[in-house]
């Protein structure tokens, strides 16, 4: 699995998350959102750093 794989199914299960702590805390899901986007941009940083390059990451987040 790729990198921009592992975005795209953490995007999904982040929605599916979402989708199951509708109802309960809302901090909860605050906090896993919040996690699930800094984990997303510190893995974003680093790979445009070492392939500014590459158009995967860019087609991984359009969808």
């Amino acid at each position: 699995m790729t990198g921009p794989d592992h975005y795209r199914e953490g995007d999904r299960l982040l929605a599916r998350a979402s989708k199951m702590i509708e109802g309960s805390d809302g901090r909860a899901r605050t906090t896993a959102e919040a996690q699930a986007h800094y984990t997303a941009a510190l893995v974003a940083a680093i790979a445009t750093s070492q392939h500014p390059e590459s158009v995967a990451w860019a087609k991984a987040v359009e969808a």
